[in-house]
């Protein structure tokens, strides 16, 4: 192939591309859907015509039906954003402030859904690459599912905060288990360090004098007893060392 040929087969594959922002690649599965918003009014989607992007209103309830491209995931410093490779072309969905994880629990990526209809608002382009944009914040989904063999619908006004509530409450309590596990390893490294065995113990606050070349008894001073190179530690960590009181000294 000469050199002039393959550019304008380049030049032809980029046009090809772009186009795809003006005109349906397919028809709709969907002409119109009604669902009640989060106040109970009846709102009606439409598989909006377009022959340019440019010609649909801000705030037009909008049918698109794809499948997300969790790969192009954005976020604005506001909104979260996926990308959506819909029967429109390549749309973006926003979410709101709801995570890109939230939505995956909707529409997986493990294959189990094949198709995704999302009715939300078409809000603009996104400044990042110009694409246009759904927000799904407020609206409605249509998951089709061939296993169940059918469409199940999903409320996303409540079921996006809902399942983001619960991805960050796990995240939460795995942060809260990594510092209880960060804390005991630096508990057990201090005893380590001092050449002692670590138990588990229930700390209370008054600091004893232990033997470390053999004895049973904890004391109340150091010099007690002769003992060389005695240790200094929590009362409730003896006692579970097994030391009970010297009386000579308690």
């Amino acid at each position: 192939m000469h050199l002039s040929s393959r550019i304008l087969s380049a030049a032809l594959a980029t046009i090809l591309a772009v186009s795809a922002l003006c005109l349906p690649a397919s028809a709709a599965k969907y002409d119109t859907l009604t669902f009640p918003d989060a106040a109970g009014n009846q709102i009606t989607y439409v598989d909006q015509p377009y022959q340019d992007i440019a010609q649909l209103p801000i705030g037009a309830a909008i049918i698109l039906t794809g499948m997300p491209d969790y790969n192009a995931a954005y976020n604005d410093g506001q909104y979260n954003y996926v990308g959506f490779n819909t029967d429109k072309g390549t749309w973006y969905i926003r979410l709101g402030s709801s995570s890109v994880d939230a939505l995956k629990k909707i529409v997986p990526d493990d294959g189990s859904i094949t198709e995704f209809t999302a009715c939300g608002v078409y809000v603009g382009l996104l400044a990042a690459n110009g694409l246009p944009v759904v927000d799904l914040a407020q609206g409605q989904a249509l998951v089709y599912s061939a296993q169940a063999g059918g469409d199940a619908v999903h409320p996303l006004a409540s079921e996006l905060p809902q399942y983001q509530q619960q991805i960050d409450a796990a995240k939460a309590a795995q942060a809260a288990a990594e510092a209880a596990a960060a804390q005991q390893a630096a508990k057990e490294a201090e005893f380590t360090s001092r050449g002692l065995p670590y138990v588990n113990y229930t700390p209370t606050g008054i600091m004893v004098w232990i033997p470390t070349h053999g004895g049973t008894k904890y004391h109340s001073y150091s010099g007690c007893s002769g003992m060389i190179d005695p240790q200094k530690v929590d009362l409730g960590y003896a006692e579970a060392r097994g030391f009970d009181a010297c009386k000579r000294c308690h």
